[in-house]
Protein backbone atom coordinates (compact mmCIF):
# COMPACT_ATOMS: atom_id res chain seq x y z
CA UNK A 1 0.00 0.00 0.00
CA UNK A 2 2.82 2.27 0.72
CA UNK A 3 4.26 1.91 -2.97
CA UNK A 4 1.00 2.84 -3.98
CA UNK A 5 1.05 5.99 -2.28
CA UNK A 6 4.02 6.65 -3.16
CA UNK A 7 2.27 6.75 -6.91
CA UNK A 8 -0.20 9.43 -6.65
CA UNK A 9 2.50 12.15 -5.75
CA UNK A 10 2.57 12.35 -9.24
CA UNK A 11 -1.04 12.52 -9.98
CA UNK A 12 -2.86 16.01 -9.86
CA UNK A 13 -6.50 16.89 -7.99
CA UNK A 14 -8.85 16.69 -10.91
CA UNK A 15 -10.90 19.87 -9.83
CA UNK A 16 -8.47 22.02 -8.55
CA UNK A 17 -5.02 20.22 -9.81
CA UNK A 18 -3.53 19.78 -6.43
CA UNK A 19 -1.36 16.72 -4.56
CA UNK A 20 -3.36 13.47 -4.45
CA UNK A 21 -2.80 11.35 -0.85
CA UNK A 22 -4.00 8.49 0.51
CA UNK A 23 -5.49 8.07 4.25
CA UNK A 24 -3.92 6.70 7.32
CA UNK A 25 -3.59 3.07 7.35
CA UNK A 26 -5.92 2.78 10.54
CA UNK A 27 -7.88 5.16 9.43
CA UNK A 28 -11.98 4.44 8.62
CA UNK A 29 -11.60 5.55 5.34
CA UNK A 30 -9.58 3.99 2.30
CA UNK A 31 -8.98 5.70 -0.93
CA UNK A 32 -7.44 8.68 -2.33
CA UNK A 33 -7.88 12.63 -1.45
CA UNK A 34 -6.77 15.79 -2.60
CA UNK A 35 -4.73 17.09 0.34
CA UNK A 36 -5.75 21.22 -0.88
CA UNK A 37 -9.12 20.82 -1.23
CA UNK A 38 -12.51 18.43 -0.03
CA UNK A 39 -11.89 16.33 -3.61
CA UNK A 40 -11.81 12.23 -2.33
CA UNK A 41 -12.58 9.14 -3.63
CA UNK A 42 -12.79 6.49 -0.61
CA UNK A 43 -14.59 3.38 0.53
CA UNK A 44 -14.73 1.53 4.18
CA UNK A 45 -11.49 0.54 5.24
CA UNK A 46 -12.51 -3.12 5.94
CA UNK A 47 -9.26 -3.54 7.14
CA UNK A 48 -10.00 -2.69 10.83
CA UNK A 49 -11.52 -4.79 14.18
CA UNK A 50 -15.19 -4.20 14.20
CA UNK A 51 -15.17 -5.92 10.38
CA UNK A 52 -13.24 -8.72 12.44
CA UNK A 53 -15.28 -11.90 12.13
CA UNK A 54 -13.16 -13.98 14.60
CA UNK A 55 -14.82 -15.21 17.98
CA UNK A 56 -12.42 -14.68 20.74
CA UNK A 57 -11.71 -15.63 23.87
CA UNK A 58 -10.85 -13.80 26.28
CA UNK A 59 -8.46 -14.45 29.82
CA UNK A 60 -7.36 -12.00 33.10
CA UNK A 61 -3.95 -12.46 33.37
CA UNK A 62 -3.59 -12.24 37.33
CA UNK A 63 0.02 -12.05 37.25
CA UNK A 64 1.46 -11.40 40.73
CA UNK A 65 -1.95 -9.58 41.85
CA UNK A 66 -3.11 -10.32 45.07
CA UNK A 67 -5.67 -13.15 44.28
CA UNK A 68 -8.57 -11.72 46.59
CA UNK A 69 -8.04 -8.50 44.95
CA UNK A 70 -8.59 -9.73 41.41
CA UNK A 71 -11.76 -11.88 42.21
CA UNK A 72 -13.03 -8.80 43.94
CA UNK A 73 -11.77 -6.44 40.09
CA UNK A 74 -13.41 -9.60 38.04
CA UNK A 75 -16.50 -9.97 40.55
CA UNK A 76 -17.15 -6.11 39.83
CA UNK A 77 -15.95 -5.76 36.29
CA UNK A 78 -18.22 -8.62 34.85
CA UNK A 79 -21.40 -7.40 37.20
CA UNK A 80 -21.36 -11.15 38.92
CA UNK A 81 -21.05 -12.59 42.34
CA UNK A 82 -17.45 -12.88 44.06
CA UNK A 83 -18.07 -16.84 44.22
CA UNK A 84 -19.00 -16.67 40.23
CA UNK A 85 -15.57 -14.66 39.78
CA UNK A 86 -13.41 -17.08 42.15
CA UNK A 87 -15.04 -20.14 40.34
CA UNK A 88 -14.21 -18.62 36.99
CA UNK A 89 -11.08 -18.18 37.41
CA UNK A 90 -9.84 -20.97 39.76
CA UNK A 91 -10.94 -23.08 36.36
CA UNK A 92 -8.92 -21.16 34.44
CA UNK A 93 -11.73 -20.38 32.43
CA UNK A 94 -12.12 -16.56 29.80
CA UNK A 95 -14.03 -14.19 31.19
CA UNK A 96 -15.64 -14.16 27.55
CA UNK A 97 -15.90 -16.41 25.15
CA UNK A 98 -16.46 -15.87 21.19
CA UNK A 99 -16.75 -12.42 21.62
CA UNK A 100 -15.67 -10.12 18.55
CA UNK A 101 -12.47 -7.72 17.83
CA UNK A 102 -13.62 -4.86 19.36
CA UNK A 103 -15.30 -6.87 23.12
CA UNK A 104 -11.71 -7.55 23.26
CA UNK A 105 -10.38 -3.95 23.09
CA UNK A 106 -12.99 -3.13 25.20
CA UNK A 107 -12.12 -5.68 27.89
CA UNK A 108 -8.56 -4.91 27.65
CA UNK A 109 -9.23 -1.54 28.04
CA UNK A 110 -11.47 -2.07 30.81
CA UNK A 111 -9.21 -4.88 33.19
CA UNK A 112 -5.74 -2.40 32.70
CA UNK A 113 -7.89 -0.03 34.20
CA UNK A 114 -7.98 -2.22 36.96
CA UNK A 115 -4.36 -3.09 36.70
CA UNK A 116 -5.17 -6.85 35.27
CA UNK A 117 -4.08 -7.49 32.17
CA UNK A 118 -5.79 -10.09 29.49
CA UNK A 119 -4.98 -13.00 27.43
CA UNK A 120 -6.46 -13.79 24.11
CA UNK A 121 -7.12 -16.89 22.18
CA UNK A 122 -6.48 -17.22 18.73
CA UNK A 123 -3.70 -14.60 18.73
CA UNK A 124 -4.97 -11.20 18.36
CA UNK A 125 -3.46 -9.35 15.50
CA UNK A 126 -4.67 -6.07 16.54
CA UNK A 127 -4.09 -3.66 19.20
CA UNK A 128 -5.17 -3.70 22.35
CA UNK A 129 -4.59 0.18 23.68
Amino acid sequence: MAADINALADLRCPKCGGQLGGFPQDDACAGIRCLSCDYAVVTTNHNRPSFDPTPYDVWVDVGATDRLSVIAAVANALCIGVVAARQMLDAGSPVARGVNASEVQRLARLFRGLGLGVRVSPPFRWPLE
